[in-house]
């Protein structure tokens, strides 16, 4: 898989790619400390995203979505991860039926993998999305809001997820990676997203800037000092 990362199609081939840049909602715990942010250039077929943390570090994910492949870099190693596990969701539309009876606790398939995703679940359960007629101008485009609402069972009490409000805007296509997998669900670009815990603290991304551009696809490519390490074997 490694090697396959490294190979793309021609070159010279460009692909019209939006470019979002996202800016921390939340306040940084002092003046010293830089604000997270993000970064998002994608296209139907790709995508390139970077996550900035408080503390400098930071990880960023290519996703060829038409080859079904998913590499996750942090520094200068890059780990090819399973597309079908990381980008699952156990979110669901108004219309779509909960199957309940994938938990961790019934299905142990690597298969199935819904609970792999350390970014999006942290404990057995399920969110239900609900688009409301709310709106708002982000960045000049007009958003909507859709708030995603989590269920857990009764013993599940600590660090969980209680909702995720999403403002996205149907003028500009969906996009999605592994810390938000749900994204795959809302019908157009998430320009802001704010995340509550079950304790009351929130966290979140604001769009700053969006711009449409033109890139080779050797772009969505991981740079020549990237070390394409081999994934681990899945049991």
């Amino acid at each position: 898989m490694a090697s396959h990362l490294l190979q793309a199609q021609d070159a010279s081939d460009t692909l019209e790619v939006y470019k979002i840049t996202f800016a921390a909602t939340g306040k940084p715990a002092s003046s010293k400390t830089p604000s997270p942010s993000m970064t998002v250039c994608y296209h139907p077929d790709y995508l390139s995203a970077t996550q900035t943390y408080a503390n400098r570090k930071a990880t960023s994910w290519l996703i060829w979505h038409h080859k079904k492949m998913l590499l996750q870099i942090d520094g200068k190693q890059g780990l090819p991860l399973n597309y079908g596990m990381q980008l699952k969701t156990n979110v669901y539309l108004p219309e779509e039926t909960i199957d309940s009876t994938a938990t961790p606790e019934t299905n142990n398939s690597a298969d199935n993998g819904d609970w792999d995703n350390a970014n999006e679940y942290n404990g057995p359960g399920y969110g239900k999305i609900d688009f409301t007629a709310d709106t708002m101008t982000i960045a000049g485009y007009g958003c909507r809001k859709a708030v995603i609402n989590y269920y857990y069972p009764p013993q599940c009490t600590n660090g969980l997820i209680s909702s995720v409000t999403v403002w996205y805007t149907p003028d500009l296509p969906e996009f999605y990676l592994p810390p938000f997998t749900y994204l795959q669900k809302i019908p157009g670009a998430m320009l802001m997203i704010r995340i509550t815990m079950a304790d009351g603290t929130k966290d979140g991304y604001k769009a700053t800037g969006i711009i449409k551009e033109q890139q080779p696809v050797s772009f969505f490519r991981p740079a020549k000092d990237i070390q394409v390490l081999y994934p681990p074997r899945l049991k």
